[in-house]
């Protein structure tokens, strides 16, 4: 297997499904540096990739936009891309940032580190990410109960109108769901609901689970798995991505999932990577009423069942 024939990790899945925890997990490898989130909209400054919404799509990447999403992702960053950024910059902020990002990311990739690029937004560009600039996908699934009593623990809404303004998106992966986001994205922003949330885990499982079918070379992974056992599965990911898997990083491992760790998140916090990663498979059953998860059931079944039995629910 050519395990090290990646120019860097693409980390992705639908929010709340472990991408960060994943992550971080990887990246106590020396070998590996963290990005994050690049293609958020809401993230400065990379908001010059003028993709305008979350969960962008590029049918057509010319080379200034190839320059900025190969410098923004932590591959490279030429002087001549410095230039870019510091030209499309708005304020002596921007700049201070781009020149300092500029000064530690050379050195980093001076000394052969690869990016651990976690970001949920990518999901649509990960074709294009691999074949164009050579990163790896490692994409996660999640229990639909799971996800989305995570998202009402945070009181997230989604917005389907960063779906379906893109045409490209619409036209083609998402031509299955378009009449059921189309209802929805007049509205600039639906709050916190089982029904949207049960769509938001169908559209973007159902990607993946196309990857998946089409990409053998990629990553693929329950959250599940890793969180049962994750030192064997980090073991695995590790030995598939030639990275040393060793005493210093099994000890980081193990502190970060381990049973003496709490298994709820810190109230007001939307991450807490310091978890009992068994226990938190689980969370969900003790947290919603039964006629949430009977609800929850019934919207997902046709797309969970490629990925859940019976015995998960």
């Amino acid at each position: 297997m050519e395990t090290t024939q990646y120019s860097g990790l693409l980390v992705s899945g639908l929010v709340r499904s472990g991408t960060t925890w994943t992550a971080r997990m990887i990246n106590f490898s020396p070998e590996m540096f963290f990005v994050l989130e690049p293609f958020n909209v809401l993230r400065d400054p990379i908001h010059l990739f003028k993709s305008g919404t979350n969960y962008p799509y590029f049918p057509h990447v010319d080379e200034n936009l190839f320059h900025k999403i190969r410098s923004g992702l932590g591959l490279s960053f030429t002087p001549e891309e410095l230039k870019i950024f510091m030209r499309e910059s708005s304020s002596p902020k921007y700049h201070l940032y781009h020149l300092v990002r500029f000064f530690v990311l050379r050195q980093r990739l001076k000394k052969g580190l690869r990016p651990v690029v976690q970001d949920p937004f990518a999901i649509f560009m990960a074709p294009w990410l691999h074949e164009q600039l050579g990163l790896k996908p490692l994409f996660l699934f999640r229990h639909p109960a799971a996800y989305i009593n995570s998202m009402k623990r945070m009181k997230w809404g989604f917005n389907f109108d960063w779906l379906a303004r893109q045409e490209a998106l619409m036209e083609g992966i998402l031509s299955a769901f378009r009449e059921e986001i189309m209802q929805l994205a007049p509205r600039e922003f639906i709050p916190f609901s089982i029904e949207t949330q049960a769509l938001v885990w169908n559209i973007f499982t159902t990607v993946m689970l196309h990857y998946q079918e089409r990409h053998k070379q990629w990553l693929f992974r329950r959250h599940e798995d890793i969180s049962l056992d994750p030192l064997e599965e980090f073991k695995k990911i590790y030995d598939e991505l030639g990275l040393e898997f060793n005493p210093p990083i099994i000890e980081k491992i193990k502190k970060f999932t381990g049973a003496a760790n709490t298994a709820e998140a810190r109230a007001g916090k939307m991450h807490t990577l310091k978890r009992d990663s068994r226990s938190n498979i689980t969370l969900w059953k003790k947290q919603l009423e039964r006629n949430e998860i009977d609800q929850i059931r019934k919207l997902t079944a046709s797309v969970a069942g490629e990925l859940y039995g019976e015995e998960t629910w």
